[in-house]
């Protein structure tokens, strides 16, 4: 199964035998700015102003590092609850832990990375190359313009 989250949506499609099973294609609009509103609507809520995105995006990139302040802790528990959610949808596309190969790309895979245990898993690949879907796509063209 190969799942692409965004900032915007998560796309999930299932893969058998190296090839992409068309049906199963699904976006889903859970992607990262979702979790990122969440954050920026409690931390508002705390510190009664506004928090801006480029303050909360390390967090959620590169995890807290050893940070323990209030902020971090918040920023833990959302992410944390966000990827849990991803989880379960991703089983409603057809994940079966053990079963199934994850690859996961796209921003959201940060998230996994480090708010869930998905990254101990055997079975899950985490492609962090940032230009991955566009090298798939220019492979996809390319052998099409060989046919």
């Amino acid at each position: 199964m190969l799942a692409d989250i965004g900032n915007g949506t998560m796309n999930v499609m299932q893969i058998v035998d190296n090839k992409p099973l068309e049906k199963s294609l699904a976006t889903d609009k859970f992607g990262v700015s979702i979790c990122m509103k969440e954050i920026q609507k409690e931390l508002s809520k705390e510190n009664g102003e506004d928090i801006p995105e480029m303050l909360i995006e390390p967090l959620l990139r590169n995890g807290l590092q050893e940070r323990t302040d209030s902020i971090a802790k918040k920023v833990e528990h959302i992410a944390t609850r966000y990827t849990e959610n991803i989880r379960k949808r991703l089983a409603d596309y057809g994940y079966k832990e053990g079963l199934v190969h994850l690859y996961v790309i796209g921003g959201g895979g940060c998230l996994l990375q480090n708010y869930s245990d998905l990254a101990e898993k055997a079975g899950v690949t985490f492609i962090t190359d940032i230009c991955a879907n566009a090298k798939g796509y220019e492979t996809l063209a390319e052998k099409k313009l060989r046919r």
